[in-house]
C-alpha cells in the first residue's frame, strides 16, 4: 500500500510536472501563433508599392507593336467609385486611373501623374470633383470629372487606404502609422486629428453623419466619435485579428470584417460584438457595403461575400473565383460594381445576384485570327471571339464548357475549321468558324487525367494531337477520329510541341523527359523513336526545311543544321522564359514568352522588341502575314503587330561598300521632334527588314544634319538598306531604300595604269564593288587639273578607262579615281 502510494504519488507528481511543461510549451506556442498573427496583419497589408511597373501600362507609343486589349493598365485596383449607373472612376498600383462613361462597357485610362499605389476614390460636387489618395501619403484631385489630376500638400508620407466624404465639405482619410486626415472644404486641404494611437494602422472609416463615425484599426480595435473626432472611444470588437472594414448602419448596428475570416457585428453601438455566421471566409476581407437595410456586399482575399440579414450571416457568391476582390460601389440598389486584383473588373445588374466581368482578364493562351477583324481566343475556361481586332471580346456561348476542366490547345486549319483541345483527353471540332463545334473520337478518351495541349496539321487531313501525360493520337481524316500513336508510361513527357520537316517526318518535344528526349518519326507519325539529348525543358519546336530546325526551352534556343544529328545552343538570344514559336514560313517566325523575338530570314538573325519585355506571359502569336498578326498573353493581354511603310524626306541617303564594310550616310536639312534613327537591312531575295542600330536625332534643328553608320556583311549577296525615323511621341516614318551588291570577289580597287611608263596611250583599271557616282581625273605634278576621264554613274563591276595622252608633254601625271568617299590616286610617267 506505502509503496502503492508512494508510486502514485511519484506518478502524479510526474504528472504535474508534465502538465506544468505542457502548459508552459503550450503558452509559448500561443505567444509564438499570436506575434505570429500581430506580424501577419501588419505585414499583410504594409506593403509600400512606391514604383510603378510599366509593363503592366499601356504602350501607348505607336510603332510596328500597338496594345489593342485592355488599353487599361493591368494591375490590382484597391478604389472604385461611381457617380451614376453609367459614370465610374477606379484607382490602383502604379497611380493607374481608369474612368467609365458607359456602366462599364469600355474603361480609359486616365494618367495621374503620380506612380504610388492609389488606395482610395472618392467623388462629391455632383461628380466634378474626385478625390484619390494612396501609399506614400499621396492625394491627388481632380475638378473636371477625373479627367486631370493634381498633387495635393499632404501632412503625411504613411500609406492611406481608405477614405469616405460624408458630404461635399466633410471628409476623412484613414491610413497607417495612426493616419486620420479631416477636410472640411471639399478636399482641398487635409489635416491630422488628435486620436487615441500614434501607429496603429487605421484600416478603414466610416461616418453615418458628420459627428458619429468610426474607425477600425489593427488587434480588433474600433475608435467610436460622437462629436466629429474632437474625442474618441476605445471599442474591442471581439478576438485581436485586425480589422480592415467597418460599415455603420445608425448609432447602434455595426458590421466589420477583417483577418483571417474575422466578421463581427454589433447591436448596441459598438459596446458588445458577436461573431457573423454563415459560410467561412477563409482570408481577409477588403471592404464591407450594404445596399440597404438587409443586403449588403463583402469584397474578400477570396471572392464575394453576400449577407441578406444585416451582416449576421454571410455567404459565398463567387465560386471559382479565384481573385482577391478589395472594394465594393453601387450606384443605385441594383447596379454595382466591384474591383480586385489582376484587372478584375466585374458588374452586378440585379442586386449581386450574378456577376459580369466588365474587362477580360484572363491569361489568354492561344490565337487565331483569320483576316485583320476577325478572330479567336482561348483561356484555360472560356474561347472568346472578337470581329474589331480584339478591341471586345465576347464570350463563344456555343462551346460546352461544363462538359471540361481546362482549354489548353487550339488549332485553325483554316478560317471556317478549327479544333479545341481540353482536358480528359476531349478534342472539339468546328466547321464554321467556332459558332458551334461537337466532339471527336478520340482514342482512349476514358482517360480522365490527360489533356490535349497542343493540335498541329501538316495537312487539311493529316493532323496530330498531344497530351500532358506522354501520348500522340494522328487523324488521317480530318480530325474527326484520333488515333494513339504513342504512350510513354515511364516519366511521362508533357508533350508541347510538334512539327514536320517534311511530309514524312515529325518531330515532338516536351518538358518532364528523362532522359532528356527528343520524338521524331520518319513514317507519316506512325511510329516514334528518341533521341537523346544534352538539354532539357523542352517547350515547342519548328524546322525550316530538311535540315534545319530550332528548339525552344527555358530561356534558351537550340539549333540544327544536320536534321537533328547534332543540336547545337544559339547564345545569340536569351531571357524569353519559357518560349513558344509563332511560325509563318521558313523565313518568317517569332519566339514568345517573357520576351518577344522575330527573325526574317530562318533564324539566321534574330529582331528584339524590347518594348514587349515583361508585359507578362506572351503565350501565343497568330501571323495573317508576314506584316500582320496578334500577340496574346496573360491578364488579358493583346498586341497587334503591324508594319506599315510611310516614306521620310530626307536630304540624302547613301552608301557604299568597301571590302565588306557598308558604309551609310544620310543628310537632314531640318529636324523638328526627331528622336532617332533605326537603321534596317534585308537581302534582296528576304522579306522582313532586321534592325541593326540606332543613332540619336538632333532633337529640333534648322540646320544641316550629317549622319552616318557602318555595317559588316559576310556573304556575297544584294544588300538593301533604309532608315526608320523615330519621333519624340512614338510616331516613325522610313526612308527610300538603297541597294548595295557585295562581292567577295569584287572590292573597291583602282590599279597602276598599263604600260607605265607609256607613251602616247595607256589603260587605267579599276573595280566597283556596287553601284555609285565615278570620277576619273588626271592631274599634272603641280596639281592642274588636265583632263577628266569619267563623270558618270555607274553599276557594280571592273572597268577599264583608255588615256591618250598625245598632247601632252614627257613627264609625271597623276590619275585620281573617287567613288563616294573613297578616293585612289597614283602617279604615271608618258615619255615620248
Amino acid at each position: 500500500m506505502i509503496s502503492r502510494d508512494i508510486a502514485s504519488t511519484s506518478i502524479n507528481q510526474s504528472h504535474y510536472i508534465s502538465f506544468n511543461k505542457l502548459r508552459i510549451n503550450l503558452f509559448i506556442a500561443i505567444m509564438v501563433l499570436v506575434s505570429t498573427i500581430l506580424i501577419a496583419q501588419n505585414g499583410e497589408r504594409n506593403s509600400l508599392k512606391l514604383g510603378r511597373d510599366k509593363n503592366f501600362f499601356p504602350n501607348n507609343t505607336p510603332g510596328v507593336w500597338s496594345e489593342i486589349y485592355p488599353q487599361i493598365p493591368r494591375v490590382t485596383y484597391w478604389g472604385v467609385t461611381f457617380v451614376n449607373q453609367d459614370v465610374g472612376l477606379a484607382v490602383g498600383e502604379g497611380g493607374a486611373i481608369i474612368k467609365t462613361t458607359n456602366g462599364g462597357q469600355k474603361w480609359f485610362w486616365i494618367e495621374s501623374n503620380i506612380e504610388s499605389t492609389l488606395k482610395t476614390i472618392s467623388t462629391l460636387n455632383n461628380g466634378t470633383r474626385f478625390i484619390a489618395a494612396g501609399d506614400a501619403g499621396k492625394i491627388i484631385i481632380s475638378e473636371d470629372g477625373g479627367e486631370t489630376w493634381n498633387l495635393l500638400q499632404s501632412s503625411t508620407v504613411e500609406n492611406l487606404w481608405n477614405m469616405q466624404m460624408v458630404n461635399d465639405s466633410i471628409g476623412w482619410i484613414v491610413g497607417e502609422g495612426a493616419t486620420a486626415l479631416k477636410t472640411t472644404d471639399g478636399g482641398l486641404s487635409w489635416n491630422q486629428q488628435i486620436t487615441p494611437y500614434t501607429s496603429l494602422p487605421y484600416w478603414d472609416v466610416d461616418f453615418i453623419d458628420t459627428l458619429r463615425g468610426y474607425i477600425c484599426c489593427n488587434s480588433g480595435i474600433v475608435l467610436k466619435t460622437s462629436d466629429g473626432g474632437n474625442n474618441w472611444q476605445i471599442l474591442q470588437a471581439g478576438d485581436t485579428r485586425s480589422l480592415f472594414t467597418i460599415y455603420a448602419f445608425d448609432s447602434l448596428w455595426i458590421s466589420a470584417a477583417g483577418f483571417a475570416g474575422k466578421i463581427v457585428y454589433s447591436s448596441d453601438g459598438g459596446n458588445s460584438w458577436i461573431n457573423s455566421g454563415g459560410n467561412m471566409v477563409p482570408s481577409e476581407s477588403n471592404k464591407i457595403r450594404f445596399i440597404n437595410d438587409s443586403l449588403g456586399y463583402l469584397a474578400t482575399g477570396s471572392g464575394i461575400f453576400r449577407s441578406t440579414d444585416k451582416g449576421i450571416n454571410w455567404y459565398s457568391t463567387s465560386i471559382g473565383i479565384t481573385y482577391m476582390t478589395t472594394n465594393i460601389s453601387f450606384p443605385n440598389n441594383t447596379v454595382g460594381h466591384i474591383v480586385g486584383s489582376y484587372m478584375y473588373l466585374v458588374k452586378t445588374t440585379d442586386e449581386g445576384y450574378n456577376w459580369k466581368k466588365t474587362i477580360i482578364n484572363d491569361d489568354f493562351l492561344n490565337v487565331y485570327y483569320k483576316n485583320e477583324n476577325c478572330g479567336l481566343i482561348n483561356s484555360s475556361k472560356f474561347i472568346y471571339k472578337t470581329c474589331d481586332g480584339g478591341k471586345t471580346l465576347d464570350t463563344l456561348i456555343s462551346f460546352p464548357y461544363n462538359n471540361i476542366y481546362s482549354i489548353n490547345a487550339m488549332e485553325f486549319i483554316d478560317s471556317t475549321i478549327g479544333f479545341i483541345g481540353s482536358s480528359s483527353l476531349t478534342i472539339y471540332k468546328t466547321t464554321n468558324g467556332g459558332n458551334s463545334c461537337y466532339q471527336t473520337n478520340v482514342q482512349n478518351n476514358n482517360d480522365t487525367i490527360g489533356t490535349i495541349r497542343k493540335i498541329y496539321f501538316r495537312t487539311s487531313n493529316i493532323g496530330f494531337a498531344l497530351s500532358a501525360d506522354g501520348k500522340i493520337f494522328k487523324t488521317i481524316d480530318q480530325g474527326e477520329n484520333w488515333n494513339l500513336k504513342l504512350t510513354i508510361t515511364i516519366n511521362n513527357p508533357i508533350f508541347t510541341g510538334i512539327f514536320a520537316s517534311d511530309d514524312s517526318t515529325y518531330w515532338a518535344v516536351g518538358t518532364n523527359t528523362y532522359p532528356f528526349e527528343i520524338y521524331k518519326s520518319f513514317d507519316f507519325g506512325e511510329t516514334w523513336i528518341t533521341d537523346t539529348v544534352d538539354f532539357m525543358d523542352m517547350r515547342d519546336i519548328v524546322f525550316i526545311n530538311n535540315e534545319a530546325g530550332f528548339i525552344v526551352g527555358n530561356n534558351k534556343l537550340y539549333k540544327t543544321t544536320n536534321a537533328g544529328n547534332n543540336w547545337f545552343l544559339d547564345s545569340s538570344i536569351s531571357n524569353f522564359g519559357q518560349g513558344r514559336f509563332g511560325y509563318y514560313d521558313e523565313n518568317n517566325f517569332f519566339i514568345s514568352g517573357t520576351s518577344v523575338y522575330q527573325t526574317t530570314n530562318g533564324g539566321n538573325e534574330w529582331i528584339y522588341y524590347p518594348e514587349l519585355d515583361g508585359k507578362s506571359w506572351q503565350n501565343s502569336i497568330s501571323l495573317i502575314t508576314a506584316e500582320l498578326g496578334y500577340l496574346v498573353g496573360n491578364t488579358g493581354l493583346i498586341y497587334q503587330y503591324k508594319e506599315d511603310v510611310v516614306p521620310v524626306e530626307l536630304s540624302n541617303f547613301s552608301g557604299f561598300i568597301n571590302e565588306n564594310e557598308v558604309n551609310l550616310k544620310w543628310t537632314t536639312a531640318t529636324e523638328l521632334n526627331i528622336l532617332g534613327f533605326y537603321i534596317q537591312r534585308k537581302r534582296l531575295k528576304d522579306d522582313r527588314w532586321l534592325n541593326l542600330g540606332f543613332v540619336a536625332g538632333k532633337g529640333n534643328s534648322t540646320s544641316i544634319n550629317n549622319y552616318s553608320y557602318k555595317d559588316i556583311v559576310y556573304e556575297a549577296d544584294v544588300y538593301l538598306y533604309r532608315l526608320k525615323q523615330i519621333d519624340f511621341d512614338g510616331s516613325y516614318k522610313y526612308s527610300s531604300e538603297i541597294k548595295l551588291n557585295y562581292s567577295t570577289q569584287i572590292r573597291f580597287e583602282v590599279f597602276q595604269n598599263f604600260p607605265n611608263p607609256f607613251n602616247p596611250a595607256t589603260t587605267i583599271k579599276y573595280d566597283l564593288p556596287n553601284d555609285g557616282l565615278v570620277q576619273l581625273e588626271v592631274f599634272d605634278i603641280l596639281g592642274r587639273r588636265i583632263n577628266t576621264l569619267i563623270n558618270e554613274y555607274k553599276t557594280a563591276g571592273s572597268y577599264e578607262q583608255q588615256f591618250d595622252a598625245s598632247s601632252l608633254a614627257s613627264g609625271v601625271y597623276v590619275y585620281k579615281l573617287q567613288f563616294g568617299d573613297f578616293v585612289s590616286s597614283k602617279k604615271m610617267i608618258l615619255l615620248k
